[in-house]
């Protein structure tokens, strides 16, 4: 919910000056705004604009500019209204689905209703395409083949044999010490075996203490890129993928679930580069847009610069400069 909120503070300050009814509005800067029947106390159209300017312009401005240049710059498609509905539904999940507490909560950040915010979603989703496109035109074609061979193989299936550790949260120093020990022991035991030439699916169930695929000879299913690493983690994949077909690793390897010897089934052909490439682009273009905090802040300012942006009101555009600045070489803030 954190980052909603923050998208909720930084919530679009459009203020209007208007009279009710058919009350005349001010025309002009030295016109009143506010004033009281007694005293000589008053508010100026142009004593309300210095004051709104110092405070709010650079940001009601900066969402205009970029509302209008990123509309511009993509359209608004299937992919960019199912985005804002889930954005939308996570949210309201937060207000127990309730419209009225959600409507009641927009309103006290700013909003005049639903409608305007799913239009700052719809911003903040074209910033995010934005920023990978920016991050996109500079990747090369040796990076993307170089990441190809390194990176990208076949659908791998996989067998492991697992030896549990005992849960060390209630345990003495020297009970954890017995336990890794009852560990390595039982390793020990099965690598003996897996040497002696014996079949890793027998040992598996005969040893496996994964109650879900001993039966099955410890089949644990076939795997995509990273998707050993988010059932396990980076070291299991790793070496699983250094196996050839029908080698199992020489050395256990640790993951939260405990010791983990690994068997490698089979393994596709891995898709040809062109097949491939753009997930591969894909994926670069995540772990860069990871790497540098500032990309958006940078993808925004190139935009901007492109569309020929100019600020006719010196403190307008010094404001601009500043929170500028600030983005590229400021502190990251959460």
């Amino acid at each position: 919910m954190k980052k909603i909120f923050k998208i909720m503070s930084c919530a679009l300050l459009a203020i209007t000056i208007t009279g009710c009814g058919n009350d005349p509005k001010p025309t002009n800067a030295n016109e009143t705004v506010v004033s009281f029947s007694k005293g000589d106390f008053k508010i100026s159209v142009d004593d309300l604009y210095e004051t709104l300017k110092d405070r709010y312009a650079t940001n009601y401005i900066i969402q205009q500019i970029d509302n209008e240049i990123l509309n511009k710059e993509y359209e608004t498609d299937s992919d960019t209204d199912a985005y804002v509905e889930n954005q939308l539904k996570i949210l309201k999940l937060y207000y127990e689905n309730s419209d009225s507490k959600l409507q009641e909560a927009l309103q006290n950040a700013g909003y005049k209703n639903i409608d305007e915010y799913k239009e700052i979603i719809a911003t903040n989703y074209k910033r995010e395409l934005a920023t990978k496109d920016y991050v996109k035109k500079d990747i090369s074609e040796d990076e993307i083949k170089k990441y190809y061979e390194n990176n990208v193989y076949g659908e791998t299936t996989v067998s492991h044999i697992l030896v549990k550790l005992e849960s060390s949260d209630n345990l003495t120093a020297d009970e954890k010490k017995e336990a890794e020990q009852k560990a390595n022991d039982k390793i020990k035991e099965i690598y003996e075996k897996l040497d002696s030439g014996k079949s890793f699916s027998e040992i598996a169930k005969e040893y496996s203490d994964d109650a879900a695929t001993a039966s099955d000879g410890g089949k644990i299913g076939t795997f995509t890129k990273d998707e050993m690493t988010k059932k396990f983690n980076q070291e299991f994949e790793d070496a699983a993928m250094a196996l050839k077909t029908g080698e199992y690793t020489k050395k256990a390897v640790k993951s939260s679930y405990g010791y983990h010897i690994i068997y490698k089934d089979a393994e596709k052909e891995k898709p040809s580069y062109e097949d491939a490439k753009e997930n591969v682009i894909n994926t670069l273009v995540d772990e860069k847009v990871k790497e540098d905090t500032k990309a958006e802040y940078k993808a925004l300012i190139e935009l901007r610069e492109k569309y020929g942006l100019t600020f006719n009101d010196d403190e307008i555009k010094n404001q601009y400069d500043t929170a500028v600045n600030n983005w590229l070489y400021g502190k990251d803030s959460d």
